[in-house]
């Protein structure tokens, strides 16, 4: 350690600029500043954007640009920014370099308004970016450009076409993104198969693609020419060039500065260290994006090679037999080959559990699940991805010269992809192929990892016994190993043992999806209920906004799904849930109103329950189900009652628990409300207001006869109908109802044990 200067200083910087950050936030950096536009500027403007185009991408309906060094004007007033992304319709040909003059409509980024979502805002606060626009039109008013950087866009969207023409959609659409981090057109299912399955990675332009170019590349450079010298420059250059063409990004940087550094090592005779180029790395990255700190993408990269590295230093055998061993296995013939290679297997085991200890509460707080064999899988996938960048690479641009030889390197890269698929979907069918945990506290993530550093001492200690005194302790070893399966047994047990009713509570969560309805119940005795789920105003509701918060819940499945009625805003979520038994949320029973009352989407609903082996169930009114000391209750419609498939025939649900009362209304309205109102013999503390708010619901009557004391309106942010109407939230004013809205809270979450209860939004 007294030898790693550097290590320590990049050591310490990195400690330093944590807590500046973490503590000093937006005094110290301009990311997380309120961006000058926003004080400036209304979401929705028209104005005038000037600034230089910095990179492009290119997408089905529109091209996108990231712009920098602007100013944004309306009426005469002028701001400047320093990052804002334009979305381009009409794909006006621009290239990198040029400086532009666009109108169109501002909007800003949207953060997370569900636990568990994507944070939109955060994700581009991170590159310094605060603004989009969609432009009207848009004007070069300097040609100027850069043009190796024009040439080597060009060049891999002349590469991206050689790839899908010769290995097809499919399998070009995966070679793409792994060797050109293209994803554009690449095939949904597979790209979610191989994100389940923990094999994503290879799809992103990491470590192990820059590896393989870039120490490939000097390697061979440097036997053709015989100079470390010479074949370390020409390496570095090709590499360069390689990372302008496709892009700088966490990964991508922290690979430069490791391979500059162990090419720069050998240039130079020194020796080459991998946790001081790893520290260095991570300094880089910092000054370059300082709020990668908290982005999954640097913690699990960083991790990876850390785990990497941790387990060269600890987990081996001890120095002094290893060379005793390698003479046996050499005199041995054959069979030495045999054990070497079963020694082999080991060690690649034994660095992918490595390399999993580290990550594993990493993947747990980003993605809330964990796949079970990603360990086994990774074994086969890993070994084969420099045979299968070289075959696409080699293959792709072949092509472009010889066609028959491409098409032949091409068709063997698709094998390996055959294999890659089919290994994947059997991990897949295997039971218990997925762990979905939730997301962990900071606090239990903490207390793992400090079981894991005693773990890797009490290793170093024992290995160190060993050799001084030349004798195994396998009970040493063994003993070491205690800590961290605590830890990991916290990390595993402690969500789902808070998440047993919240220690005795029920919880009720109202869902942002925009315009539409979902809510989501945990029964004190762990029974999942979801309440509707769809929008009309946000795409795959369902996929994007549902599935996240139930995974961060720990929700893997769902013991039950009632749709209220048939609208898509409460419905086509669930139509998604439905169709994503494999990979996303398992469904295990849906329940409908009376099918006296249903139209033609609940029946195509119900046709589609069936298809996919969902259970179907009714609920007739007065028809209850009770799960600890949660009640559901159906108050409408029932067999009897004479309504018209619609809002007015919605199901309305009592759920009650103890002393706390919630009425659940869907879209009721007209003579439904009348009816209902005449059935309340109850007041409820929560209401659940109908149709978002709708002028044509809620009235005074069912008002006065419910008699709640807090009203939670789900409906969209500036959404086109106007909801929550001002008629509405007056009769709700002169009822003294405490109002949330889901499009000024985000989710908002009601926690009660049957006595009292307290209610939270997300945003607020």
């Amino acid at each position: 350690m007294k030898e790693r200067r550097l290590f320590i200083f990049c050591s310490l910087f990195l400690l330093a600029a944590f807590l500046a950050v973490h503590l000093g936030g937006d005094v110290f950096l301009e990311e997380l500043r309120d961006p000058p536009a926003r004080a400036a500027f209304e979401e929705g403007d028209t104005v005038l954007i000037e600034g230089q185009v910095w990179k492009r991408e290119e997408k089905a309906d529109y091209n996108v640009f990231y712009l920098r060094e602007n100013s944004i004007t309306k009426s005469g007033r002028t701001v400047g920014e320093a990052g804002v992304i334009l979305y381009d319709p009409d794909k006006t040909d621009l290239r990198t370099g040029n400086i532009l003059r666009a109108r169109g409509q501002l909007f800003f980024f949207d953060e997370a308004r569900n636990p568990g979502n994507f944070d939109q805002k955060f994700y581009y606060q991170r590159q310094n970016i605060h603004a989009g626009l969609w432009t009207q039109s848009v004007e070069v008013t300097d040609g100027t450009f850069w043009r190796l950087r024009d040439a080597l866009e060009r060049f891999r969207r002349a590469w991206k076409a050689a790839l899908l023409e010769a290995a097809g959609e499919k399998d070009g659409g995966i070679l793409a993104a792994m060797i050109l981090g293209d994803r554009q057109g690449m095939d949904p299912e597979t790209k979610e198969l191989y994100q389940v399955n923990g094999i994503a990675h290879i799809l992103s332009i990491s470590g192990l693609h820059l590896s393989f170019i870039g120490i490939g590349s000097y390697q061979f450079l440097r036997r053709r020419t015989g100079s470390y010298l010479v074949g370390g420059l020409l390496g570095i250059g090709f590499l360069l060039l390689y990372i302008l063409m496709i892009g700088a990004g966490v990964a991508v940087l922290r690979s430069l500065v490791m391979f500059l550094i162990r090419v720069g090592a050998d240039m130079t005779g020194r020796v080459y260290d991998m946790i001081t180029a790893l520290s260095a790395a991570a300094v880089v990255v910092i000054l370059w994006q300082p709020l990668s700190f908290y982005d999954g993408g640097f913690q699990m990269s960083f991790g990876a090679i850390l785990g990497m590295w941790l387990l060269g230093e600890l987990i081996r055998l001890p120095g002094k037999n290893r060379q005793a061993e390698e003479n046996r296995r050499r005199q041995a013939g054959s069979r030495g080959r045999l054990a070497k290679a079963k020694t082999g297997l080991v060690q690649a085991l034994q660095s992918s559990l490595g390399v999993q200890m580290i990550l594993f509460p990493v993947t747990l707080y980003h993605y809330f699940e964990f796949p079970v064999y990603s360990v086994l899988l990774n074994l086969l996938v890993i070994p084969l991805m420099s045979a299968l960048l070289f075959l696409g690479m080699a293959g792709s641009l072949l092509y472009m010269a010889v066609e028959p030889a491409g098409l032949a390197l091409l068709w063997i890269s698709g094998r390996i992809l055959d294999v890659y698929e089919v290994s994947c979907r059997a991990a897949l069918a295997l039971p218990g192929s997925r762990l979905v945990t939730g997301q962990p506290g900071m606090d239990t993530v903490w207390f793992y990892y400090a079981a894991l550093g005693i773990t890797m001492v009490l290793w170093a200690l024992a290995r160190r016994r060993e050799r001084k005194e030349d004798r195994h302790c396998p009970r040493e070893r063994r003993r070491a190993f205690v800590p961290v399966l605590a830890g990991l047994a916290v990390l595993l047990f402690a969500g789902p043992a808070s998440r047993l009713g919240s220690l005795g509570q029920t919880e009720i969560t109202v869902l942002d999806v925009g315009q539409g309805d979902s809510i989501f119940i945990r029964a004190d005795d762990g029974t999942s209920i979801l309440v509707d789920g769809g929008s009309s105003d946000t795409d795959q509701a369902g996929r994007y906004r549902i599935e996240p918060f139930l995974k961060a819940k720990g929700v893997g499945k769902l013991d039950y799904v009632f749709v209220t009625h048939g609208d898509g805003d409460h419905m086509n979520g669930v139509e998604e849930l439905l169709g994503r038994q494999e990979m996303g949320v398992k469904v295990c029973c849906l329940v409908l109103p009376v099918p006296e009352v249903w139209d033609e989407k609940l029946q195509a609903l119900a046709k589609e329950a069936e298809k996919r082996g969902v259970p179907l169930a009714f609920m007739d009114r007065g028809g209850a189900l009770s799960w600890g000391s949660l009640t559901v209750t159906c108050l409408q419609p029932g067999r009897g009652d004479e309504l018209m498939p619609g809002n007015g025939a919605s199901l309305v649900l009592d759920v009650s628990c103890g002393a706390f009362d919630m009425l659940l209304t869907g879209d009721v309205e007209g003579e439904g409300e009348e009816v209902l109102a005449q059935r309340l013999e109850k007041t409820y503390d929560v209401l659940k207001v109908a149709h978002h708010g709708s002028k044509n619901s809620t009235s005074e009557e069912l008002l006065r006869q419910a008699s709640p004391d807090v009203a939670l309106i789900s409906a969209g942010r500036d959404n086109r109908y106007g909801h929550p109407h001002k008629e509405t939230m007056e009769r709700l004013s002169q009822a003294g109802c405490l109002v949330y809205q889901t499009a000024r809270s985000g989710a908002v979450t009601i926690r009660t044990d049957g006595r009292k209860m307290s209610i939270r939004g997300f945003l607020i």
